[in-house]
């Protein structure tokens, strides 16, 4: 599918993200299932988003190992938009989550038009999150500037589906 044939909601997200995450999308088979979640920022849209990437994750054919990673990390980069990105709890996150169109590969976007917050040390007990995307998915890609911060996060794909 080319990106004039993506729908316009998902072409115009695309069009506002990081170099990367704009061909996630774009490069995305979306005649497959896929996800494109726009919600305002509210910590107990949580639980919801994650059993939709879970769906998500049975709908591409993924192996359980696979659900579990990839369910984890989208969980940790939704849960840092949430927390992170808006001190006073006011803006909207996307959640993308789809096939490429060869197949070869999964991916999820995770954008949000927050502001950048430097983690914590790990230290402190927390700022974990980073390093667990890292080491759950096959590429993490993090990015922020002044339109917010975009998680790409990609499994190259093991299960026939």
């Amino acid at each position: 599918m080319q990106a004039e044939e993506l729908p316009s909601a998902v072409r115009v997200w695309a069009q506002s993200l990081p170099d990367l995450a704009a061909d996630v999308v774009t490069d995305a088979d979306l005649t497959e299932p896929y996800l494109h979640v726009p919600v305002e920022v509210l910590p107990s849209r949580l639980a919801l988003l994650r059993s939709r990437v879970l769906d998500w994750t049975y709908a591409v054919g993924l192996l359980e190992h696979e659900r579990q990673d990839i369910v984890m990390a989208t969980d940790e980069a939704l849960s840092n938009a949430m927390e992170h990105a808006f001190p006073d709890g006011m803006g909207k996150l996307t959640l993308f989550a789809a096939r490429d169109r060869l197949a070869r590969a999964v991916h999820v976007v995770v954008s949000d038009n927050g502001t950048w917050a430097a983690p914590l040390s790990p230290s402190a007990g927390r700022g974990m999150g980073l390093a667990m995307m890292d080491r759950l998915a096959d590429v993490f890609d993090l990015h922020h500037d002044e339109r917010g911060t975009t998680v790409v996060l990609r499994w190259s794909r093991r299960a026939n589906a």
